[in-house]
């Protein structure tokens, strides 16, 4: 008798777990087309404010080109995590190894590194914390090097 219950909580297990994929699949997709729906009526999406660009100098070991252009916006990440503003797969690079911060108050861009196993350099020089940037200005993340422009 006790193996019957068991395996009949065993069942229900199973059944209550697929229940909930269901109900979680059901919701994706339910926001998946509203915001299709959103997208195809001209309902604004998010505003994307450029603030800046990055030019790739030398790809390093990463799968960037040299010469491609990204987007610098108010925050703007970089990692080899797929989320990343600008992902960048290489094995010198943390999943999230640094960000470039603007402040609108007196319109500086700022680079900081997030703890990075590699370190993030600006103008050769490894940086702790935060630092400043502008036009012209380098940037190394793993053996990725970009400038800064407007």
């Amino acid at each position: 008798m006790d193996y019957q219950l068991l395996l009949f909580l065993r069942i229900a297990l199973v059944a209550a777990l697929y229940v909930m994929i269901l109900q979680i699949v059901s919701v994706a997709r339910r926001e998946m087309r509203q915001e299709v729906k959103a997208a195809t009526q001209g309902a604004p999406t998010r505003v994307r404010r450029v603030v800046g660009h990055l030019v790739v100098l030398d790809k390093g070991s990463t799968q960037l080109q040299d010469g491609d252009v990204y987007d610098i916006e108010e925050i703007t990440t970089l990692g080899r995590e797929l989320t990343s503003s600008i992902p960048i797969e290489s094995g010198y690079v943390s999943a999230t190894h640094a960000r470039i911060l603007f402040d609108a108050r007196d319109s500086t861009l700022w680079v900081e590194d997030l703890e990075s196993r590699n370190g993030t350099y600006v103008d050769g020089r490894k940086i702790n914390g935060r630092v400043a940037v502008s036009p012209g200005s380098t940037l190394q993340i793993g053996d990725a090097r970009f400038k800064f422009t407007a």
